[in-house]
């Protein structure tokens, strides 16, 4: 197997032109049964259709008045970058195991490559990765907007489409595609897509976009007022925005893609989920990070406590591309997230209280079974706090009592205030 992967490598080493290194194949951990079950796909195996993505708009030709528009850009004529196949790992774990080590590597090198502001290699290094694992929604949004800073949107909007058709809930795929729309003039499928990206998760910085992009849409007769959901003292603000917040959606969107992707995960630090396709029931529900998962069947996943309805706690280990990481810089979602983390914790609180009271509700039946008790007796201890009634049965266990239900009636009454004794009530003392 490690051979062939060297040559499923060498396919795409013409698109590398030297610039990512290749780990050393044989450090991985492969067994010779599962040589037969690899396919080496040739490129752009996995095609999607662009015709009524890129097809120009009624309204472009309005739009794109000399000066109207400095973020406008031409279509590129740059060749697309090749697109194969959507990983899918239904052979042995041996397997799976490899292309996520290789693919692992490939998305160090492209992040190494972005800190150095070298762009195609990080592209490149992006896809050797999908050719080698197989490609993956999240990795087809990075790459696309790698792309969008290269000043291809067509590419992009190709990417993101591809990865929607993987993962149709993938929020940055939206984000980008519309961010490449608004590129090229495409104003009503850039509102389309970043209105479906906020419909699945907001984010305050597309918002703007989103203003931005709704006033002009407005202006051209695309959407209503009412569909905009603003008044006309929104556009002059949206117009002054649109510019400024397109770019820094932009330089975030490319930010992620390659920080994301190899950034160490802390202990206790807060995350949501998303991206998952087998268990989408997860997406966007938050979680603490506990450790990186220390099986060696899974290197690259990371335990996440996640925090799920009422008040309930589970151990998850995910892949760290559906580990979303907070913005520390976006005050907003911060506290959201701390809000949230509030309620889930007085969830939690009333559900093992909850819990620990029908525990004792159990032994109270069981030890108030055991004895013979008048209605009035059982009425009494049923009025106290099950903790309360358990401490006054517990004192019947072993005793030579003559009468157990005189006894009890003054046990509650010293709990209750009602005794004629002038010994202050053991409860108000424990109050006290």
């Amino acid at each position: 197997l490690a051979q062939a992967i060297v040559a499923q490598a060498g396919i795409a080493a013409s698109v590398l032109e030297r610039t990512v290194h290749m780990p050393d194949p044989t450090v991985l951990e492969i067994i010779d049964s599962d040589v037969e079950e690899v396919e080496v796909h040739g490129a752009d195996a996995f095609s999607v259709e662009l015709a009524r993505q890129l097809r120009g708009e009624e309204q472009d030709d309005v739009a794109a008045l000399p000066g109207s528009d400095p973020e406008r850009l031409p279509r590129e004529t740059e060749p697309y970058p090749p697109l194969p196949d959507p990983a899918t790992f239904q052979g042995s774990g041996d397997r799976a195991k490899a292309a996520a080590q290789l693919r692992h590597q490939a998305e160090k090198e492209a992040a190494a490559a972005l800190a150095a502001n070298d762009v195609q290699r990080a592209i490149d290094a992006h896809t050797l990765a999908m050719r080698t694992g197989g490609a993956t929604a999240m990795m087809l949004s990075n790459r696309a907007a790698l792309l969008l800073k290269q000043k291809r949107p067509c590419a992009a909007i190709r990417d993101c489409t591809a990865a929607l058709k993987i993962n149709s809930s993938m929020v940055k795929a939206y984000r980008i595609r519309g961010i490449a729309h608004r590129k090229l003039g495409h104003w009503r499928k850039a509102h389309s897509d970043l209105s479906e990206a906020q419909g699945l998760k907001f984010d305050e910085g597309t918002a703007e976009m989103q203003k931005f992009i709704a006033a002009k849409c407005t202006k051209l007769g695309i959407i209503t007022e009412e569909q905009r959901g603003g008044g006309p003292a929104d556009r002059a603000q949206a117009d002054r925005v649109g510019v400024a917040s397109a770019q820094a959606v932009e330089a975030q969107a490319v930010f992620v893609a390659g920080a994301e992707m190899s950034r160490d995960l802390d202990k206790g630090q807060a995350v949501v989920l998303c991206g998952l396709q087998k268990t989408p029931q997860l997406n966007g529900k938050r979680g603490v990070v506990e450790r990186e998962d220390p099986r060696p069947a899974s290197k690259g996943r990371w335990e996440v406590e996640v925090r799920l309805e009422g008040g309930r706690l589970e151990i998850k280990s995910l892949k760290r591309e559906n580990i979303m990481t907070l913005n520390k810089a976006d005050r907003a979602a911060c506290r959201l997230w701390a809000n949230e983390e509030k309620r889930h914790k007085e969830e939690k609180r009333q559900r093992e209280e909850r819990e620990e009271n029908e525990k004792v509700q159990k032994c109270i039946d069981a030890k108030m079974g055991k004895l013979v008790l008048n209605e009035a007796t059982q009425q009494m201890l049923r009025n106290l706090r099950p903790q309360d009634a358990l401490g006054v049965l517990d004192k019947v266990d072993g005793s030579q009592i003559a009468n157990v239900n005189d006894f009890l009636i003054a046990q509650v009454k010293l709990l209750t205030d009602e005794s004629d004794s002038d010994e202050e009530p053991a409860a108000k003392r424990n109050r006290a």
